[in-house]
Protein backbone atom coordinates (compact mmCIF):
# COMPACT_ATOMS: atom_id res chain seq x y z
CA UNK A 1 0.00 0.00 0.00
CA UNK A 2 2.89 2.62 1.13
CA UNK A 3 5.05 1.71 -2.26
CA UNK A 4 1.75 2.22 -4.52
CA UNK A 5 1.30 5.53 -2.52
CA UNK A 6 4.57 6.91 -2.80
CA UNK A 7 4.40 6.51 -7.01
CA UNK A 8 0.81 7.70 -7.18
CA UNK A 9 1.84 10.62 -5.13
CA UNK A 10 4.79 11.25 -7.26
CA UNK A 11 2.80 11.49 -10.23
CA UNK A 12 0.46 13.66 -8.48
CA UNK A 13 3.38 16.22 -7.59
CA UNK A 14 4.53 15.94 -11.85
CA UNK A 15 0.84 16.99 -12.87
CA UNK A 16 0.16 19.47 -9.79
CA UNK A 17 3.78 21.35 -10.83
CA UNK A 18 2.61 21.21 -14.08
CA UNK A 19 -1.13 22.52 -13.51
CA UNK A 20 1.14 25.68 -11.31
CA UNK A 21 3.32 26.19 -13.68
CA UNK A 22 1.73 25.98 -17.20
CA UNK A 23 -1.95 25.94 -16.95
CA UNK A 24 -2.17 28.15 -13.78
CA UNK A 25 -5.70 28.04 -13.54
CA UNK A 26 -5.98 30.32 -10.48
CA UNK A 27 -3.63 32.46 -7.67
CA UNK A 28 -0.21 31.00 -8.15
CA UNK A 29 0.35 31.09 -4.15
CA UNK A 30 -3.04 29.70 -3.25
CA UNK A 31 -2.28 26.68 -5.81
CA UNK A 32 1.29 26.26 -4.50
CA UNK A 33 -0.25 25.82 -0.49
CA UNK A 34 -2.74 23.87 -1.90
CA UNK A 35 -0.36 21.56 -3.34
CA UNK A 36 2.08 21.04 -0.44
CA UNK A 37 -0.68 21.32 1.76
CA UNK A 38 -2.15 18.06 -0.22
CA UNK A 39 1.65 16.44 -0.07
CA UNK A 40 1.64 16.69 3.43
CA UNK A 41 -1.42 15.14 3.99
CA UNK A 42 -0.25 12.06 2.01
CA UNK A 43 2.88 12.07 4.13
CA UNK A 44 0.73 11.60 7.09
CA UNK A 45 -1.43 8.93 5.60
CA UNK A 46 1.59 7.10 4.28
CA UNK A 47 2.65 7.05 8.32
CA UNK A 48 5.70 9.84 8.43
CA UNK A 49 5.94 10.96 11.57
CA UNK A 50 5.28 14.90 12.38
CA UNK A 51 8.68 14.89 14.41
CA UNK A 52 10.63 12.43 16.54
CA UNK A 53 11.23 13.93 20.01
CA UNK A 54 15.00 13.43 19.62
CA UNK A 55 15.28 15.63 16.78
CA UNK A 56 14.39 18.73 19.04
CA UNK A 57 17.68 19.89 19.94
CA UNK A 58 19.90 23.22 19.43
CA UNK A 59 22.42 21.41 17.31
CA UNK A 60 19.40 20.66 15.30
CA UNK A 61 18.05 24.06 15.43
CA UNK A 62 21.45 25.51 14.64
CA UNK A 63 22.42 23.48 11.78
CA UNK A 64 19.23 24.52 10.12
CA UNK A 65 19.25 28.11 10.02
CA UNK A 66 22.86 28.09 9.27
CA UNK A 67 22.81 25.98 6.28
CA UNK A 68 19.98 28.12 4.88
CA UNK A 69 22.46 31.08 4.84
CA UNK A 70 24.74 28.80 3.69
CA UNK A 71 22.27 27.83 0.49
CA UNK A 72 21.51 31.59 -0.18
CA UNK A 73 25.25 32.26 0.16
CA UNK A 74 25.46 29.39 -2.62
CA UNK A 75 22.33 31.15 -4.69
CA UNK A 76 23.83 34.29 -4.34
CA UNK A 77 27.93 33.19 -5.04
CA UNK A 78 26.34 31.31 -8.13
CA UNK A 79 24.30 34.13 -9.56
CA UNK A 80 27.32 36.94 -9.57
CA UNK A 81 29.29 33.74 -11.33
CA UNK A 82 27.03 33.74 -14.08
CA UNK A 83 26.83 37.59 -15.05
CA UNK A 84 30.59 37.56 -15.27
CA UNK A 85 30.45 34.64 -17.49
CA UNK A 86 28.05 36.76 -19.72
CA UNK A 87 30.21 39.48 -19.49
CA UNK A 88 33.06 37.46 -21.17
CA UNK A 89 30.91 34.84 -23.11
CA UNK A 90 27.66 37.21 -24.13
CA UNK A 91 24.88 34.60 -24.63
CA UNK A 92 26.77 31.90 -22.39
CA UNK A 93 23.35 31.74 -20.33
CA UNK A 94 20.61 33.73 -22.54
CA UNK A 95 17.48 34.96 -20.86
CA UNK A 96 18.77 34.36 -16.82
CA UNK A 97 16.97 37.85 -16.51
CA UNK A 98 14.00 36.64 -18.04
CA UNK A 99 14.09 33.69 -16.24
CA UNK A 100 14.71 35.04 -13.12
CA UNK A 101 12.06 37.95 -13.86
CA UNK A 102 9.66 34.68 -14.23
CA UNK A 103 10.17 33.36 -11.45
CA UNK A 104 9.85 36.35 -8.78
CA UNK A 105 7.12 37.83 -11.06
CA UNK A 106 4.89 35.08 -9.08
CA UNK A 107 5.43 37.38 -5.92
CA UNK A 108 3.13 40.25 -7.15
CA UNK A 109 0.40 37.59 -7.24
CA UNK A 110 -0.23 38.49 -3.38
CA UNK A 111 1.09 40.71 -0.20
CA UNK A 112 4.81 40.51 0.32
CA UNK A 113 3.57 39.39 4.01
CA UNK A 114 1.51 36.81 2.84
CA UNK A 115 3.38 35.50 0.34
CA UNK A 116 6.51 35.31 3.40
CA UNK A 117 4.10 33.45 4.86
CA UNK A 118 3.30 30.83 2.89
CA UNK A 119 6.66 29.93 1.97
CA UNK A 120 7.52 29.56 5.50
CA UNK A 121 4.09 27.08 6.06
CA UNK A 122 2.68 25.36 4.15
CA UNK A 123 4.92 25.54 1.37
CA UNK A 124 8.91 25.18 2.65
CA UNK A 125 7.12 22.62 5.00
CA UNK A 126 5.14 20.86 2.71
CA UNK A 127 7.96 20.38 0.60
CA UNK A 128 10.61 18.70 2.76
CA UNK A 129 8.10 16.42 4.50
CA UNK A 130 7.05 15.24 1.76
CA UNK A 131 10.37 15.11 -0.34
CA UNK A 132 12.89 14.27 2.66
CA UNK A 133 9.98 13.11 4.90
CA UNK A 134 8.62 10.27 2.70
CA UNK A 135 10.07 10.28 -0.79
CA UNK A 136 13.86 9.42 0.24
CA UNK A 137 12.88 8.01 3.76
CA UNK A 138 11.01 5.65 1.78
CA UNK A 139 14.10 4.75 -0.57
CA UNK A 140 16.34 5.16 2.13
CA UNK A 141 14.56 2.13 4.08
CA UNK A 142 15.20 -0.02 0.98
CA UNK A 143 18.12 1.12 -0.39
CA UNK A 144 21.52 2.29 -0.28
CA UNK A 145 21.89 5.67 1.26
CA UNK A 146 23.32 7.37 -1.49
CA UNK A 147 21.36 5.56 -4.14
CA UNK A 148 17.95 7.46 -1.98
CA UNK A 149 19.80 10.51 -1.94
CA UNK A 150 20.22 10.60 -5.73
CA UNK A 151 16.84 8.92 -6.92
CA UNK A 152 15.24 11.66 -4.67
CA UNK A 153 17.03 14.58 -6.09
CA UNK A 154 16.31 13.12 -9.74
CA UNK A 155 12.78 13.47 -9.22
CA UNK A 156 12.62 16.44 -7.42
CA UNK A 157 14.50 17.68 -10.44
CA UNK A 158 12.51 16.59 -13.16
CA UNK A 159 9.18 17.68 -11.57
CA UNK A 160 10.10 21.46 -12.33
CA UNK A 161 10.95 19.96 -15.87
CA UNK A 162 7.48 21.37 -17.02
CA UNK A 163 8.37 24.67 -16.03
CA UNK A 164 11.00 25.20 -19.05
CA UNK A 165 12.44 27.44 -16.77
CA UNK A 166 16.69 26.49 -16.88
CA UNK A 167 17.25 29.06 -13.70
CA UNK A 168 14.74 27.46 -12.52
CA UNK A 169 15.56 23.88 -12.82
CA UNK A 170 19.08 24.57 -12.09
CA UNK A 171 17.94 25.69 -8.52
CA UNK A 172 15.87 22.88 -7.90
CA UNK A 173 18.77 20.66 -8.41
CA UNK A 174 20.96 22.55 -6.24
CA UNK A 175 18.24 22.88 -3.33
CA UNK A 176 17.23 18.90 -3.93
CA UNK A 177 21.23 18.15 -3.77
CA UNK A 178 21.71 20.48 -1.15
CA UNK A 179 18.73 19.08 1.06
CA UNK A 180 19.14 16.16 0.12
CA UNK A 181 22.34 15.52 1.17
CA UNK A 182 21.27 17.65 4.73
CA UNK A 183 19.19 14.78 5.19
CA UNK A 184 21.38 11.96 4.28
CA UNK A 185 23.55 13.41 6.73
CA UNK A 186 21.56 14.23 9.18
CA UNK A 187 19.34 10.99 8.91
CA UNK A 188 16.70 13.63 10.58
CA UNK A 189 13.92 15.70 8.90
CA UNK A 190 13.80 19.04 11.86
CA UNK A 191 16.81 20.53 9.97
CA UNK A 192 16.04 20.51 6.86
CA UNK A 193 12.57 21.55 7.46
CA UNK A 194 13.99 24.63 9.04
CA UNK A 195 16.38 25.30 6.81
CA UNK A 196 13.72 25.31 3.81
CA UNK A 197 11.65 27.49 5.97
CA UNK A 198 13.11 30.13 6.28
CA UNK A 199 15.44 29.94 3.34
CA UNK A 200 12.58 30.60 0.98
CA UNK A 201 11.05 33.38 2.30
CA UNK A 202 14.04 35.22 2.93
CA UNK A 203 15.45 34.66 -0.69
CA UNK A 204 12.18 35.56 -2.21
CA UNK A 205 11.35 38.30 -0.15
CA UNK A 206 13.78 39.77 2.47
CA UNK A 207 16.56 39.36 -0.49
CA UNK A 208 15.83 38.42 -3.00
CA UNK A 209 18.51 37.91 -5.60
CA UNK A 210 17.96 39.58 -8.97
Amino acid sequence: MKKALLWISIVLAFVLWYVMFIERPFNFWLMMSFSTGLLILIALWAGTPLLRREEWTLANLGIGLGSAVVLYLIFWVGNEALMVLEQWFPGFFAGREQNLGAIYGNRSELAPQGVALLLFFPIGFGEEFYWRGLVQKYFSERWAKGAAYAVTTLIYTAVHLSTGNPVLILAALVCGLFWGGLYAWRGQLLPVLISHMVWDPFIFIVRPIL
